[in-house]
């Protein structure tokens, strides 16, 4: 669907409604991303949290945010677990469904990140961000808005598992410190932009969108959220492994996962 920048979705910018209408990305998208290590980690990772399954009550209720083609459905679903499966792409909705097979514990909702409403209060047991898709949110406000939707969806001491980049590995790159320098100062002098924005070519896209976080403004984002309980775990460069906790794993780490929790 072709629509003028003013008719945009809320948080969503140029290059990231072109990325979620096409039909083409949607079609070879497991196909893209199937070598990267990061989604083979945080499906092991997310394990780890997983809420029990009670045989004498309904299924725990997990909402992946941003779920693409269904890889967590994929791997969640044959457990048993009911997923709500939530993207603003139709094209990846539509694969999720063809691929689904425990159509009766999916639930496949086209919507923006930033307007959750429609999930009942404390209604899920786990929510899921990953592959820094919170990144492709444009603007801190628009960021916040989707933390909090999720946090009054959550049951109380139930985990949102978020994954995003670390800003500050951008120093170990050649053109990284040009690129942090460029976007702090373009975050000074335009109200449209925030220091860790960038703007970068993407599967023939010219105009990929992406918020790259440092570890102290996601704990202050969930925080304002109303996270009460935030873990961070730093991943390597690669993204195959978590880091041991360190003094320089803000700098040194590829990204992170956060646990966070509200009681």
């Amino acid at each position: 669907m072709s629509l003028p920048n003013w008719k945009l979705p809320r948080g969503v910018c140029r290059g990231t409604w072109d990325y979620l209408q096409s039909k083409s990305i949607a079609n070879d998208y497991d196909r893209d991303i199937a070598d990267s290590a990061i989604i083979r980690l945080d499906q092991q990772f997310l394990l780890d949290y997983l809420p029990a399954i009670d045989g004498s009550a309904a299924p725990p209720l997990v909402a992946d945010l941003a779920c693409g083609t269904g890889r967590i459905s994929r791997l969640l679903s044959p457990k048993g677990y009911r997923l709500l499966n939530v993207d603003l792409s139709p094209a990846m909705l539509e694969q999720l469904k063809q691929q689904c097979q425990h159509p009766e514990q999916n639930e496949c909702v086209l919507a923006n990140l930033v307007e959750l409403d429609f999930i009942p209060s404390q209604s899920l047991s786990m929510a899921t961000c990953l592959f820094s898709s919170i990144g492709m949110i444009r603007g801190r406000e628009n960021r916040l808005l989707f933390l909090r939707g999720v946090r009054r969806a959550l049951k109380a001491g139930a985990p949102l598992i978020l994954h995003v980049h670390n800003r500050y590995h951008s120093l170990w790159h050649p053109s990284g410190p040009s690129w942090l320098a460029t976007t702090w100062l373009k975050s000074r002098w335009s109200r449209h932009w925030e220091y860790g924005d960038r703007v970068y070519v993407y599967l023939g896209l010219p105009s990929m969108f992406l918020h790259i976080y440092s570890q102290r403004e996601l704990k202050q984002d969930l925080a304002a959220a109303g996270f009460s309980h935030i873990e961070l775990h730093a991943i390597n460069v690669p993204g195959d492994a978590i880091l041991p906790k360190g003094l320089f794993t803000s700098l040194v780490a590829g990204g992170f996962f956060a646990v966070a929790r509200w009681h």
